[in-house]
């Protein structure tokens, strides 16, 4: 069993074992004095039969217990609220907003803080520090207001010239000229990928752009029968675009006249297009041929002579849109934060004419609030981690005076995250 300095004496030359050493399991548990949760470790030692811890030499390696680690419980810590810094303020005039980070945190082991469900800190009754708070800077002064930019007027593979309105907030001689947005841009136009798209042809059915089909029935006699279609521009994956994408010299026509095999010419009605003002009065077109059908086909005749006896519809009509409402934007305001995630905003204001308004396409609104990063926040490494790996901070991996290390070496529990925390020194020590 043991070497002779174990407890072997000679007494007239006879050798006597006179002491009993075996493996004696006692079990260790960490953090539960102070903490919600803590490590109930069982390992091994070689003792006497008086209790006295000796060599683990003295004793049978091939019987001695693997040791066992478990999580226990212990009484719950309350948690806590922590917040972050206040960000800058969102307005650099004028009222605005700074925002933080609010968290709900518990220590779950000695050196160890972890964020949890806010449910936990509300459960314990906490008051949740406010994350945002109203900030008032300098009355801000006069700035420019734009509007958005005009729709694309350039045909494809030309040039065309976008515009925006640019006004002032107050006086317009109170604004900086020199900081004065543009207010036209030349732009190229699409590539030539776009094409007139047509349906088969049917007859309307009440909704514009829904047509029932044809099925060889007219919607009424010679000179009232029409047959319709759609036509859309498309570009070249598919998607339906503005008809001022396409050559408007070349759409074809969207109503055919039928009714007979062989039907006189008279006019004929196209579909109205879409008003020339995007707001307020303005006037609609629609194009008006002189066509008619021979043994079944569709014939566009001189208007001169074939339809100089009939009365021809007026080709333009009076329309109105909503009123004249713009949405106007402000610049944006400074990154709300120096470095990571923050937030820039600007105003926001429908005008109608000259005085603000409130009948604004909501749809078209601009967003006031938009995410930004100016640069990276440096990265730190999590103090758990560090101590447990960075060599670079050798300062900060010592041995906790509570813990008994040299148990932890004897035992190997190194391997385990909470002792090699405990115990960095002694561990990292050991590895090297």
């Amino acid at each position: 069993m043991g070497k002779k300095d174990a407890g072997q004496f000679k007494t007239s030359g006879v050798l006597y074992n006179i002491l009993v050493l075996v493996w004696r399991c006692i079990s260790l548990t960490w953090g539960l004095v102070w903490f919600p949760a803590g490590i109930s470790t069982s390992y091994a030692l070689c003792v006497r039969y008086d209790g006295q811890e000796v060599d683990d030499s003295y004793c049978d390696s091939m019987t001695r217990p693997e040791p066992m680690h478990e999580f226990c419980t212990g009484p719950a810590l309350p948690c806590r609220w922590e917040t972050s810094q206040w960000s800058e303020c969102s307005r650099t005039c004028g009222e605005g907003h700074q925002f933080r980070s609010v968290r709900c945190w518990r220590m779950m082991a000695p050196g160890f803080d972890s964020s949890v469900y806010d449910d936990l800190c509300r459960a314990a009754e906490l008051p949740k520090p406010m994350g945002r708070k109203v900030c008032q800077n300098r009355a801000c002064g006069p700035q420019w207001e734009v509007s958005a930019w005009s729709e694309c007027s350039a045909r494809c593979g030309g040039r065309g010239v976008q515009i925006r309105e640019v006004r002032c907030s107050m006086e317009a001689w109170l604004c900086n000229d020199s900081a004065h947005p543009e207010a036209e841009r030349e732009y190229e136009g699409p590539p030539c990928d776009r094409r007139w798209n047509v349906s088969d042809w049917g007859i309307r059915a009440g909704k514009p752009g829904l047509y029932l089909p044809l099925c060889f029935q007219c919607s009424g006699p010679c000179g009232e029968g029409r047959m319709t279609r759609s036509v859309v521009c498309k570009n070249s994956s598919g998607s339906v675009i503005s008809d001022a994408q396409c050559d408007l010299d070349l759409k074809p026509l969207v109503v055919y006249p039928c009714g007979e095999q062989n039907c006189p010419a008279h006019w004929v009605e196209q579909e109205w297009e879409q008003c020339n003002a995007t707001c307020g009065r303005g006037v609609k077109t629609w194009q008006v041929v002189c066509s008619g059908l021979e043994n079944g086909v569709f014939k566009e005749l001189p208007e001169l002579h074939a339809c100089s006896t009939q009365r021809k519809p007026l080709v333009s009509s009076a329309c109105f849109e909503r009123p004249c409402s713009k949405w106007f934007t402000t610049s944006w305001s400074q990154c709300s934060k120096t470095c990571g995630s923050g937030v820039k905003v600007c105003e926001v204001k429908c005008y109608q004419g000259e005085e603000l308004g409130h009948s604004c396409d909501m749809a078209l609104k601009p967003e006031a609030r938009q995410a930004c990063e100016v640069q990276a926040c440096p990265t730190e490494a999590p103090a758990l981690a560090a101590s447990m790996f960075s060599s670079s901070l050798d300062e900060e991996c010592q041995d906790k005076a509570t813990a008994n290390c040299a148990l932890v070496l004897k035992v190997k529990l190194c391997t385990h995250w909470y002792y090699r925390k405990a115990c960095c020194l002694s561990c990292k020590s050991k590895a090297q």
